[in-house]
């Protein structure tokens, strides 16, 4: 996961200076330069580690630490803004004299809870998914009957979780059984850890929201994005989203009021809102708040690059191969398939990092994991779902591919 700190180049000017463990890709650098993107200065720490923070790793490291020093001297503001804000980020800004953008990081913390999350949709009187705060796995067990009563589909969330961990969705007694016979192994270590039990709701669209919090105030809802989910775990975004005008203003109207009431609790800096649309029409806007970056935050501001007339489909696959895949011959790939995206016609695939295609042997196998992200892009909907088609099935053949390759050579 650590490979996805390359999408930070979406968001980058040239005058900007992008920290990272390793330089990317040449060609995918060069790929980005012919889509019309500015690439960075590019700083790299010398202990190129992808099991460690690498706020952590760029503390140790001298040279880089000198280097931000002098960029700070050398201008009149310069400005630290982190995919999230922790202990170590603020310590890097205090050591190298950087303007943080961010909430100070017990706040940061704090927003990221959903508990505190569902808390503060009651205090706003935002609609929401009916349910209970659970403090203890004894209250859990306690409150499922009752919960049960109100809906077939229930979903346990821990306070603190992403991509889809520590979410449970249960339709049955059985399913119900089996957690709690799993989850009270861990209550043995932590009686009094805190759960989420709520009421599923079919929903029509899952909506993220990104926001902008200014120190004056003023809140700046950036970004509308229809999601696309397996279940609970996040697969892609829909730009611009699908939905009536009425819709997105009522987003807009959540999106400052939350904005302000995070303003008011000191917070600044970039916050992603995920949010749903119920069967019945009825939008939750707040399912929760992530106080940092997210995969969304990267994509959201594609349309300054490729043009506000474009439809955008975000994807990525997880793939397993039998060769490393490097960015030029997944991009000979999608040349030789006629997917590869061309200014010209506003049409095609382009894959968006090149640090998390397959890189990972698996068990001492000839077999490689890594994960390809992608935008489908054209200027209407049905090419897009054609091109997402085509796209599925030049990824489903990337390992027939490889091996293909690999036997030739």
């Amino acid at each position: 996961m650590n490979r996805i700190e390359e999408m930070n180049l979406l968001l980058c000017r040239k005058q900007d200076v992008l920290i990272l463990r390793e330089q990317p890709d040449a060609a995918y650098l060069s790929e980005l330069r012919r889509l019309g993107f500015e690439v960075p200065r590019i700083l790299t720490v010398q202990a190129a580690d992808f099991y460690t923070p690498i706020s952590e790793l760029v503390l140790k490291d001298e040279a880089i630490l000198q280097a931000l020093c002098e960029l700070a001297l050398e201008r009149r503001s310069v400005f630290f803004m982190p995919y999230a804000v922790t202990n170590l980020e603020e310590e890097i800004a205090n050591a190298c004299g950087l303007t943080l953008i961010g909430p100070p990081s017990n706040l940061a913390a704090k927003i990221n809870d959903k508990i505190f999350n569902k808390k503060m949709a009651e205090e706003l009187g935002f609609p929401t998914c009916k349910g209970v705060v659970c403090e203890t796995f004894e209250e859990l067990r306690e409150q499922y009957p009752v919960l049960k009563s109100f809906g077939k589909k229930i979903i346990i969330k821990e306070p603190y979780s992403a991509s889809g961990k520590g979410l449970y969705v249960l339709e049955t007694d059985e399913q119900w059984g089996a957690l709690l016979t799993r989850l009270s192994r861990f209550a043995h270590r932590r009686p009094e850890h805190p759960w989420i039990m709520e009421q599923w709701l079919e929903k029509t669209a899952d909506v993220n929201v990104q926001i902008f919090v200014d120190l004056d105030g003023t809140v700046d809802v950036f970004s509308i994005k229809r999601q696309i989910l397996n279940g609970t775990v996040y697969m892609g975004s829909q730009m611009p989203p699908d939905l009536e005008h009425d819709v997105i203003e009522s987003f807009l109207g959540y999106g400052r009021a939350i904005g302000s009431y995070l303003h008011n609790l000191g917070y600044r800096g970039i916050a992603g809102i995920d949010s749903i649309i119920t069967e019945d029409g009825v939008i939750i806007p707040l399912i929760e708040i992530n106080g940092r970056f997210t995969l969304s935050t990267y994509l959201s501001f594609i349309s300054y690059v490729l043009g506000d007339n474009k439809k955008v489909y975000s994807r990525y696959f997880r793939v397993c191969t039998s060769l490393q895949i490097d960015y030029s011959i997944l991009k000979k790939r999608l040349e030789d398939d006629k997917l590869l995206y061309h200014p010209e016609t506003g049409e095609g695939v382009i894959i968006y990092t090149a640090g998390s295609l397959p890189y990972v042997a698996i068990g001492g196998e000839n077999r490689f994991m890594g994960r390809v992200f992608a935008l489908v892009v054209a200027k209407d909907w049905a090419e897009v779902e054609t091109l997402a088609v085509l796209l599925d099935r030049t990824v489903n053949g990337l390992t027939e591919m490889i091996e293909v390759t690999n036997h030739s050579n």
